[in-house]
């Protein structure tokens, strides 16, 4: 058992960050003495390894407490996770490393970098491939991909701003909001308008399958959660109902 001074000093960390992550529900004391004293065990330190593991892929602490607290977390598929994406960092900055080595050198006048390898190391189609694998070549990822490339840059951010303001009426900040209420009930309706205008054609049951989606992948799930606690499942709740009144009406 480790006293919370022990314990950051082991860790590297403070003991004010520890009482934080207490405070915020992400890691709790194996035990507490009469007097206060905290005492924490190995769990204890396996549970920090993995906040610390999130917080260096920049991951925000409501959406750390999120992950920890899923029924289906398992400590070892995450940890194989974040050795991947250290892995996939630590390649991009060697790659980024490798380019500013050969910029100075270029500039310093020992020889001509080419154009193309000025932005070597600076992958942004990161997401797409993510995208592609998921959903492969259905009939609506080649929608979205040909609508999404024949738009502006203009239009492409005033479209995510739509988006963004759609999410934000189905999430609800409202604590005594319900998925069945009459406002969120039409934010749904405008969100499925808002896919089938700007990305694909999307009948009711694959929304149903999209917001299914939402709550299975933490990465996805994390964007409701950052409006409100349980955001993804509300969402989820809200687009089920919406698909049933639709295809009870069709």
């Amino acid at each position: 058992m480790y006293t919370i001074k022990e314990l950051a000093d082991l860790a590297g960390s403070t003991p004010r960050a520890l009482r934080y992550y207490e405070q915020q529900g992400l890691f709790q004391p194996a035990l507490v003495a009469e007097n206060g004293y905290r005492y924490y065990d190995r769990g204890n330190l396996l549970t920090l390894q993995q906040i610390m593991f999130f917080r260096e892929l920049d991951v925000p602490l409501k959406e750390i407490q999120y992950l920890l607290d899923r029924p289906d977390f398992q400590l070892l598929p995450s940890l194989k996770q974040h050795q991947l994406a250290l892995r996939k960092q630590i390649q991009r900055y060697q790659k980024l490393i490798s380019t500013i080595d050969e910029t100075i050198q270029s500039l310093e006048g020992d020889f001509k970098m080419s154009d193309k390898n000025l932005f070597s190391g600076f992958d942004e189609k990161e997401y797409e491939d993510e995208v592609k694998e998921r959903w492969g070549d259905t009939p609506q990822y080649q929608e979205s991909r040909r609508k999404w490339s024949s738009y502006s840059d203009a239009q492409k951010e005033d479209i995510k701003q739509q988006g963004g303001d759609i999410i934000r009426r189905m999430v609800t900040e409202d604590p005594l909001a319900r998925p069945a209420d009459p406002a969120v009930q039409a934010a749904v309706g405008d969100y499925y308008k808002y896919l089938n205008r700007y990305f694909y054609t999307c009948d009711v049951e694959f929304l149903r399958n999209l917001a299914d989606m939402w709550v299975q992948d933490p990465r996805f799930a994390v964007n409701y959660e950052r409006i409100r606690e349980g955001g993804a499942e509300f969402v989820r709740d809200a687009v089920h109902l919406f698909c049933d009144s639709h295809q009870s009406a069709s």
